[in-house]
């Protein structure tokens, strides 16, 4: 089956073997039903596809599906199969999951192999699961790695969960009412909650994070078409990008080959990605927190074709730092996160919680979900 990232750039990229996470998960007697539609390249968050169409959400079709690996989050929503794999670079599970009310798994960087995948930052990318239930998600989990079940009994008295204010900024009005009904709840089953304190936790997502991916994706995308099978000649970036169907992709790449991100400049920006690790554990470690909790997104889907901006709050904003706001930071350091359905706004509109663990806790973050799950009856 053709890899093509949603891409007529790599239409005929086929690989002659599985990918590691495919290999282990038919040896266990899965099926692989078929691939799914995503953001071109996995390189946005709308899932406006300019050559496969948009993938549509199943609770609202004039809404996005979120990406980039929307496809695989509205294939488990609408029952299709009982859970998939996506990637996620900066929010590609985490993101589609909340908007389509399932659950979304991104582990800590590292947990599973990555070959096989069509990469933008070998520094951020990793595979994640969509599925319909926590209980799932770890089921295949315990399949990709191989791991036995090591499940802490947790009780919701014994959860302390922390939260940042700045996550909770400027929410839209029915993604803040669903977020406190839900928070509510859990501290009405005992599940304590606390605010902490993560200067800067923001900022290197949004600058050196993405200066990591640019830096990164300009080699990595080349490497794979010049590796591809009919290759005559190496072909630079700036050589692809009339291949590129989808437009906000294209200019994303076109602005990559005219101002390429030096290597000084990368060297720095994985100096702030490791200052933003210890920024993660010194947090977990000073206040005894399980996991922190935010809403997934602070923003409902964008309609169909908001492919640039979108009205948060009264006031235009770019969709794509909008959007991915909240799981910027997580997805930079590396750490375990998962999405859970929370409650839903009153247009049936799903509202995710995300919850961030600490660095290869991702059984005990599991096992968080599963109880904050019961809770919310998900």
């Amino acid at each position: 089956m053709p890899t093509t990232g949603g891409s007529p750039l790599l239409a005929h990229d086929i690989p002659e073997v599985d990918a590691a996470v495919v290999s282990a998960l038919r040896e266990a007697g899965a099926v692989v039903v078929g691939k799914t539609n995503l953001h071109e390249l996995a390189f946005g968050i709308t899932n406006n596809n300019a050559t496969y169409g948009p993938v549509r959400n199943p609770l609202d079709v004039s809404r996005v599906a979120g990406g980039s690996s929307g496809g695989s989050a509205a294939a488990v929503a609408l029952g299709t199969v009982p859970f998939s794999l996506g990637t996620d670079t900066g929010g590609s599970v985490t993101i589609p999951s909340a908007f389509c009310g399932i659950v979304g798994f991104r582990p800590t960087t590292g947990r599973y192999p990555g070959d096989g995948v069509v990469n933008l930052s070998s520094s951020r990318d990793t595979i994640g699961i969509h599925a319909r239930t926590v209980e799932d998600v770890r089921l295949v989990d315990r399949v990709i790695t191989r791991t036995a079940p090591q499940l802490p009994v947790l009780d919701p008295s014994d959860l302390v969960l922390g939260t940042i204010a700045g996550r909770f900024d400027d929410m839209e009005s029915a993604v803040a009412e669903a977020m406190h009904l839900a928070l509510d709840d859990l501290r009405r089953s005992g599940v304590k909650i606390v605010e902490l304190s993560m200067p800067g936790d923001l900022t290197p997502a949004a600058g050196p994070g993405i200066e990591m991916v640019f830096y990164e994706a300009e080699r990595l995308l080349a490497a794979r078409v010049n590796n591809g099978h009919g290759q005559t000649s190496a072909r630079d970036i700036a050589d692809l990008t009339g291949e590129i169907a989808s437009p906000d992709v294209r200019e994303i790449f076109e602005s990559i080959a005219a101002n390429r991100v030096t290597a000084s400049a990368y060297e720095q920006a994985r100096r702030r990605r490791w200052q933003l690790r210890r920024l993660y554990e010194k947090a977990f470690s000073a206040s005894g927190v399980h996991a922190l909790i935010s809403p997934t997104v602070h923003v409902l889907p964008p309609l169909i074709g908001q492919d640039d901006t979108i009205d948060v709050n009264g006031r235009l904003q770019p969709i794509f730092p909008t959007v991915t706001r909240n799981s910027a930071p997580g997805s930079v350091a590396g750490v375990p996160m998962l999405s859970i359905p929370g409650r839903s706004t009153r247009e049936g509109l799903s509202v995710g919680l995300s919850l961030e663990g600490r660095f290869f806790e991702d059984q005990y973050l599991l096992s968080a979900g599963e109880v904050l799950s019961r809770i919310l009856g998900r």
